[in-house]
């Protein structure tokens, strides 16, 4: 393997420095020093274990991948300019674009606007479309596979396994490429698989781009290939106007699949919907979701992904107009608090003579949703908003309150089911504090309260890894739509911020 920068490939291609690595390469940046211009280079790795013949055959087969994807040429396809070989195995030089990826924005940014989903999959969808009619296919859609420019423009990258339809040389290895969550199930069930393979990936990246994660993510494997098998998505999340093309693409059997033809009517059905209430926010999520991509993409210099992986679930934010605003960073746990970050506040030892002077700060303040429900929420914590869940933490990190809406008419006892095996996946040190119904507002609710421990990962980036939280969590279910309330606090304050949690909790409302 190369570590050295500064090496000539070819006689032509300078290695300038790594940008990244995985299981099938290390990507470099590169300059094109006979037409004086900077390039990606990736350096292909195989497998350990593979005999020489295989090795021979592998090296042949992604050689003649990217050959055959360099013919494409298409606005949303990262292009190749060239396949070198260099030390027994070939290097692709390709476009260098300084973007991140679709992963990298829904991580830090959040779940992207429906309109803006919609978008991003017709681009990608004519990109795919553009290969299968030369007969290629990508076997690898994933949000990690595509970049997202400021402007908007997606660019889906890594055809170096793509493979040319009806070949059956490139198969022999008997290895199967991709990421385990995004393939689609006749590949698993190594079955002919054409386009509508790439389709189906499509759709489970579309779903990620609203949720986070791949509908049949399970952390492990063969977990996940089981799900994928064996398992329908969980729309819950999803707002019901990406319905239909999501349940058009992820059908298992591809011969029930919708074609493109027919996915790009469904997108463009999205995007000439009157805009939904979801959808106003999305001038401001552009320019503060430009400003996180600008950085980001400055960060990473420049973004080729070349490694598989699941899509982590985190639920961060972009900022909306009226709405809680993102928190790039998280503050500071040694700020000082704010006076409407305590439960009251604190009496004054001498009255005033003079009220002009000096106002209470108000303990709670109302908060009312562009989806009609609304919340007493804590006066000076930082909000943030996403699709279907809005949630504000308090500056010192050591509490925060959620809302999430689930679109479905399913049973609050399953969801809370649900919740509580993800969050002893997910945390640390879970103790169950108990299951019980209650009543919110004259409607029977399912509440279940439990204390963890934060770790690195998980689906609460706020919270401070190692701190030891405690949790209740209200599941009110309210016509088609399941209100998921949350209220986590430091374990060493949940006494004294009982009471302002009962107050919050209790003002949900829905509708008024």
């Amino acid at each position: 393997m190369v570590s050295d920068s500064n090496r000539l490939i070819a006689g032509r291609y300078q290695l300038v420095r790594e940008l990244g690595r995985g299981g099938m390469g290390v990507v470099w940046e590169g300059q094109d020093t006979l037409l004086n211009r900077q390039v990606a280079i990736k350096e292909v790795l195989l497998p350990d274990g593979l005999s020489p013949g295989e090795q021979e055959r592998q090296l042949l087969r992604t050689a003649r991948e990217a050959r055959t994807a360099a013919k494409l040429s298409h606005p949303s396809v990262v292009a190749i300019y060239d396949v070198v070989e260099e030390g027994g195995r070939p290097w692709i030089v390709m476009e260098l674009l300084r973007h991140p990826t679709v992963e990298e924005v829904v991580l830090t940014s959040g779940a992207l606007p429906v309109r803006e989903a919609a978008e991003l999959g017709r681009q990608v969808l004519s990109a795919l479309r553009s290969a299968h009619e030369v007969g290629i296919l990508h076997r690898d859609v994933k949000p990690s596979n595509i970049l997202m420019a400021e402007d908007g423009r997606a660019v889906l990258m890594d055809f170096g396994i793509a493979t040319a339809e009806g070949d059956s040389s490139l198969t022999k290895t008997g290895m199967v490429t991709g990421s385990p969550s995004f393939l689609a199930p006749e590949r698993v069930r190594a079955e002919h698989a054409g386009p509508p393979s790439d389709l189906w990936s499509l759709g489970a990246t579309l779903y990620a781009c609203m949720v986070g994660r791949s509908p049949f993510e399970r952390g492990d494997p063969m977990a996940t290939l089981n799900a994928l098998l064996n398992e329908e998505p969980d729309y819950r999340r999803i707002p019901p106007i990406m319905h239909p093309i999501l349940r058009g693409l992820l059908q298992k059997e591809p011969e029930q699949r919708v074609d493109a033809a027919e996915a790009d009517r469904l997108l463009q059905a999205i995007l000439a919907a009157k805009p939904a209430s979801d959808d106003r926010d999305v001038p401001e999520r552009k320019r503060g979701g430009g400003r996180g991509r600008a950085v980001l993409a400055a960060a990473a210099a420049a973004v080729l992904v070349i490694a598989g992986g699941s899509v982590a679930y985190f639920k961060l934010a972009s900022p909306a107009e009226g709405a809680p605003r993102q928190t790039a960073q998280p503050a500071a746990a040694t700020r000082p608090l704010t006076p409407a970050a305590t439960d009251t506040p604190a009496p004054s030892a001498t009255p005033t003579p003079t009220p002009s002077v000096t106002r209470a700060v108000p303990i709670v303040r109302a908060w009312k949703s562009r989806d009609g429900w609304s919340i007493m929420r804590p006066t000076g914590w930082r909000g943030a908003l996403k699709e279907a869940y809005t949630e504000w933490t308090r500056r010192d990190r050591n509490a925060h309150l959620g809302v999430e809406a689930v679109y479905s008419s399913a049973d609050p006892h399953q969801l809370m089911r649900d919740a509580q095996e993800t969050v002893t996946q997910n945390a640390q040190n879970v103790v169950n504090r108990g299951r019980r119904v209650v009543v919110h507002q004259g409607t029977k609710a399912v509440e279940w309260e439990f204390s963890w421990t934060a770790g690195t990962g998980g689906d609460a980036p706020w919270a401070t890894p190692g701190t030891r939280y405690h949790e209740v969590r209200r599941a009110v279910a309210i016509g088609e739509t399941t209100y998921i309330l949350s209220w986590t606090v430091n374990e060493a304050q949940w006494m004294r911020n009982k009471g302002l949690m009962r107050q919050v909790i209790s003002s949900f409302t829905v509708g008024a």
